[in-house]
Formats: structure tokens, sequence, C-alpha cells
């Protein structure tokens, strides 16, 4: 017992009840930080107790030593080492060992028992907690849900966290097959081939994104991560990995893909729409300056457009929002030409440069023929929606008569070059002024 012992580096102690008296190996005083030689007490082991541990400990004592309980509890517990109050963790078995008091009833005579220093485990044990839950807070702040594939009896260890990302109640236990049910079609052929692709590349670990669909019918990208692993015969016996939402950032690689097509077609359409503009405004018998205005001001409704789209990121506009801008030139201080009506309605984005240059060449034409070239003239502007669609209608009111050559005021660009993207498009020069209706798909 003493080699098994010296082996452990474990000491012995034992405390005799009546006197306090405690007798400690050399290796228990070693532990605990006591001289080679002299007397130990039992306030001697108190004092080197920690403050805030000695209350549990001593509550366990009493616990060993009462005849009626007689428990045998492991002590663990902080030391602060007698000489120099190193701080240290020990651990401390014992047995009381019960006789007759005076009065012939059964009480402690003695308490025995081992000590050894288990500083070391402790700090192993801290820091693999530090690890786990530095682990548990990454795992947390990614979404991440971890896993395990027995691939032998095609069993699936779950969490909480999983249950989530595919849409099962926290303290569900899904099948495989329930999780698998989950996969949107070719996504499961997808995860198996990237495993596969690793494998024959010599590889344990691979990655894939896929999507699923959730138990509430939401589509959602997910990544997994994951390491395949051999049993002791080399045949392949588990799958372990995290799986994380990553459905926030394919999204904005979907949108982003889409904008830059927009922006692409947005730009080639623009510099057509800019030729086209040039062409049928310079072909037209106007003097230079006149025809440079002319065609200024359709560049700056195009502009305006693009203003109008820009303002509201690229996923719409609004019509209001258009009108005012495209109007604004043409009001007054003390008097408002344009009388507007309509709820603010969004439209899809690619209909921002056709409907501005329609609104400006009308604009245009309105300030030089029609209802904008007399003080009292107005024109009413109103809109309305119904299935879908957008109805727009431009009407003057108390303008001039009409006068020659009104007609061609911008009507082959409107009518040849941007209509096509209306549902119905329609301009008469009625003697009040022009008249122009639309139907736009929302």
């Amino acid at each position: 017992m003493r080699l098994a012992l010296q082996a452990a580096r474990i000491g012995i102690w034992e405390w005799d009840i009546a006197t306090g008296a405690m007798d400690y190996s050399a290796r228990a005083r070693e532990i605990c930080g006591f001289p080679p030689g002299g007397e130990i007490s039992i306030d001697d082991v108190r004092k080197v107790t920690h403050p805030e541990d000695l209350p549990r400990t001593s509550d366990m004592a009493r616990r060993a030593l009462d005849p009626v309980i007689r428990e045998k509890p492991v002590f663990e517990y902080r030391i602060l080492k007698a000489g120099t109050g190193e701080l240290r963790w020990v651990r401390a078995h014992g047995e009381a060992i019960f006789g007759m008091d005076d009065a012939g009833l059964p009480a402690a005579m003695r308490y025995v028992g081992m000590i050894w220093d288990i500083t070391d485990r402790k700090g192993l044990e801290y820091s693999l907690e530090e690890a786990q839950l530095a682990q548990r807070l990454a795992i947390d702040a990614a979404h991440m849900a971890v896993w395990e594939l027995d691939i032998r009896r095609d069993a699936l260890t779950t969490s909480p966290e999983l249950n989530r990302l595919f849409g099962f109640a926290e303290d569900e236990m899904p099948s495989v097959e329930q999780f698998r049910q989950c996969y949107l079609p070719g996504e499961r052929e997808k995860v198996r081939q990237a495993a596969m692709s690793a494998l024959e590349l010599g590889q344990s670990q691979f990655e894939v994104e896929f999507c699923i669909q959730r138990r509430d019918k939401a589509a959602r990208w997910l990544l997994l991560r994951a390491e395949i692993s051999k049993d002791t015969d080399g045949n392949y016996d588990r799958v372990v990995g995290v799986v994380m939402d990553i459905d926030d950032r394919k999204q904005s690689e979907e949108q982003r893909e889409i904008l830059l097509r927009e922006l692409n077609h947005r730009v080639k359409n623009s510099l057509s729409v800019v030729l086209a503009i040039a062409s049928q405004t310079f072909r037209n018998a106007l003097p230079m300056n006149d025809a440079l205005d002319v065609f200024r001001g359709r560049v700056q409704a195009l502009a305006a457009a693009n203003d109008a789209i820009v303002k509201n990121d690229w996923t719409g506009f609004s019509i209001g929002g258009l009108v005012e801008q495209i109007a604004a030139p043409y009001r007054q201080r003390d008097f408002d030409p344009f009388v507007l009506s309509g709820e603010d309605i969004a439209l899809r984005p690619t209909m921002n440069v056709p409907l501005a240059l329609v609104l400006h060449e009308l604009c245009t034409n309105a300030a030089k023929y029609g209802a904008l070239s007399v003080p009292d003239g107005t024109v009413a502007i109103r809109w309305t929606a119904n299935d879908h669609l957008l109805n727009l209608t431009w009407q003057e009111v108390d303008g001039p008569p009409a006068a020659e050559g009104a007609a061609g005021f911008g009507t082959r660009l409107l009518r040849d070059l941007l209509t096509r993207e209306f549902e119905a498009f329609s301009l008469e020069i009625q003697p009040a002024g022009a008249v122009c209706e639309m139907t736009i798909r929302m």
C-alpha cells in the first residue's frame, strides 16, 4: 500500500475526534504546506482551507461524523498552502470509524482518509470548459447546428439548433428521413456528390451549399461542413459536421446579380434612348439652339427617371414622386397649373425611363402649344390602380386652340420608341389641348 500511495502521490491523514489532533503523512504535509515535523490540529487544517469552501467542507464532515447519516463524501476544494498562501486544488476521501461514547451511544472516534493534489487536472477541466464555452458561443453567434450521422445505422444525432434550422420543434426527435424530406429536388444529390468528390480526392472533409424547404414551407439556404471518419477496420462509419444558415448572404448575392444585370440592361437601354432622342430632335427643322434646348430637356428627364429609381435602391419607384419631379420646372410660385390625384403607387423599375420621358414630352408640348402656354391653363394628371394595372390620364384644360403642327410634338418618340413598354397607350390633340391615356403593368 505504501508503494502504491507513493506512486500515486497520495497523502494519508487521520483525525482524532476527541483531541482534534491530525496525523498527516509526509506527502499529506507536502500537499498542504505543513512542515515535516510538528503537531497539526483540525484548526490548522481549517486555516489552510479556502474561506469560500470551508462552510461546504465543514458541513460534509459533519454529515460524515453523524452516526445516523455516516456519509462517505469525496471532498474537492481549494486550499491556501501554509507558509506560502499558494492556491491549490485538492481531493480528499475518508471514512469515519465509530465506537461508543461514555453514555454508551454510538459516536465517531476517528476519521481516516486520503488526500491528493488535483490542481493540474482542474486546470485542464477549466481549459476544456473555456474551450467548450468559446465553441458554443461561436456556434451560437454563427447560428450553426452540430450534428453526427452514424453511417451504419443511418441514425442522426441532432441538436435544438438543427431542429430550428429545419423548422422542427426544439424538443422534437425527427428521423433522418424527415430531414431528407426537407431537401428541395436535386439538393440531396448535390450534398452526396460533394462528399463523394472529396473521398475520390483522398480528402475526409467537404463543404457544400444547398437549399431546403422548412416545415413551415419557407425555403432557406444552408452551408454544410463535415468530416467523414473511419473505424479501426478502415470502413467509413460516421460523419460529423455543422450546418449554418446562409440565406441572407445568398439573397444578397442573388440581389447583386440581379442589380448587375439590370444595370447592364439599363446602360444599354439608356444609350439607345439617348440616340433615339438625338435622332428625333436634330432631324427636325429646328434652329440649333432650340434643338439643343429640346435635347437637353429630354436628357434631363432621362436623368430624373434614373434619380427616381436610385433613390428607391433599384427596387421600384414612386409614381407620385416621379410626376412631381417632372412637373416641378413648370410650376409657378403664385399658381400651380397641375392638378394631381392618385395614390402613391410603386411601379417596377423598368418603367421609370419610359414614363418619365412621356411625361416630359407632354409637359414640353403643353408649354409650347397647350395649357401650360397660357396663364389660366391647367393640366390634370390622374392615376388609379386596378388588377395589377395602373391607368394614368393626362388631360389639358383651358388651353389655347390646337395650333397647326402641334400634333407633331415628339409624337414619334412617344408612339414609336417608348410606348412599347405600355400595356395600352393613346394620344389625341383636342381643341383644349392634349389628352393622353396609358396603362402600365405594376
